[in-house]
């Protein structure tokens, strides 16, 4: 069997969608020795990823195209390499890679979410929306399997895209690294000593600072009353992008001056994987409250470690989570901040959440993903 994969979503910073397919990608060769996958790109793949392909099964397929024509690189180039390259299946791992003429073999997509439309002005007007929504249906039709995450994407998608139960199949994620397990001693001392952690209590949001839709606002006012309310020193530590040219990075900013904040908040901007896991793994809280998503992979990432977490109740969250996180309305900014302030301030409390995440994560596997995805793979060559 050839898996042919768009792994266009692997030459840039890390993501949701890139790490998905490098755990993919990993699973699926333990899970089947005989399996040959070929990744197609437009670039090289970013070396953070190594860990999760370099094994013999593995090919790598670079045919670079100038990044003012990538947009047309799913529709006049990939269609050719997947016959080329005599793929029996295409997954494009993201819908935005997906051709929609003149794929030459069988198709799967993963669909993560459909945060634009399930989000207060996650699109810019009837035009972006009726466009949006038109073009997941054509995807979803092209597809012979839609893929999704959570059983909370899959009613989504259903629901947006007119797709029947049986095309869409749940493979949710798994928690954990093990190709990242090993860190030094040494090497954890010195990332947390570069970004100024060494010895500090913090609080952790993945959701970077320029993306309303991850509530940087309701996080900022939140951060402020904790600050305010506990006794001790507490930090508050953003990862993830920081497009500075984006205007809610400039909106945050004044806000966290305004709440005097300003030196109490540290933005690492873009981390590899490896000083994220770091920087994660000790925290004492890690908070995930975005209005709404299908792909709460910062919450099984925080379970893996035992962090305890503060979540949004929206999108799949919930449905994640169980009983394992605080969860919170995630536009209730008091409610966040007595959340977070709790498991700092009550050692039994934060010590029940740690050991509730740990337990969670144990739900969670990227072989049963794996082998789960495998099976759509066999159903469709079987038909």
């Amino acid at each position: 069997m050839r898996i042919g994969f768009d792994a266009n979503v692997l030459t840039g910073e890390r993501t949701a969608a890139a790490h998905y397919l490098a755990k993919l990608v990993e699973a699926l060769v333990r899970a089947n020795e005989r399996i040959e996958i070929v990744l197609f790109s437009p670039d090289k793949i970013c070396v953070d990823y190594e860990p999760y392909i370099h094994f013999p099964q593995v090919t790598r397929v670079v045919a670079p195209l100038p990044k003012k024509m990538r947009g047309l690189w799913p529709a006049k180039v990939l269609p050719g390499l997947l016959a080329e390259h005599a793929i029996d299946i295409f997954h494009a791992p993201i819908h935005d890679s997906l051709p929609l003429f003149s794929v030459p073999c069988p198709t799967v997509i993963t669909v993560f979410d459909m945060v634009p439309r399930m989000t207060k002005n996650g699109l810019a007007g009837i035009w972006e929306a009726w466009r949006y929504r038109v073009r997941h249906w054509m995807w979803a039709r092209k597809a012979q399997k839609v893929l999704t995450v959570s059983e909370t994407g899959k009613m989504d998608v259903m629901w947006l895209c007119r797709v029947s139960a049986e095309q869409v199949v749940v493979t949710p994620l798994g928690a954990g690294d093990e190709a990242l397990s090993f860190i030094s001693k040494e090497e954890e001392a010195g990332i947390l000593r570069k970004y100024k952690l060494e010895d500090k209590t913090y609080v952790l949001s993945v959701s970077g600072l320029d993306k309303s839709r991850r509530n940087p606002d309701f996080l900022i006012e939140a951060f402020a009353q904790c600050h305010r309310a506990l006794p001790h020193d507490v930090y508050f530590v953003f990862t993830g992008n920081n497009y500075r040219s984006d205007g809610q990075y400039a909106r945050t900013l004044r806000k966290m001056e305004r709440l005097g904040l300003r030196d109490k908040v540290i933005a690492t901007g873009y981390i590899p994987d490896r000083v994220f896991r770091v920087i994660l793994s000790n925290a004492a809280v890690s908070v995930v409250t975005p209005f709404f998503t299908g792909t709460p992979l910062a919450v099984l990432d925080s379970f893996s470690f035992g962090v305890p977490v503060v979540a949004s109740d929206r999108g799949a969250i919930p449905e994640v989570a169980s009983d394992a996180a605080v969860l919170v309305d995630p536009y209730d900014s008091p409610a966040i901040a007595n959340a977070v302030k709790k498991l700092l301030e009550d050692p039994v409390e934060h010590d029940l959440y740690a050991e509730k995440a740990l337990n969670r994560a144990k739900d969670f596997s990227w072989d049963r993903m794996a082998e789960g995805t495998l099976e759509v793979y066999k159903e469709i060559i079987s038909d």
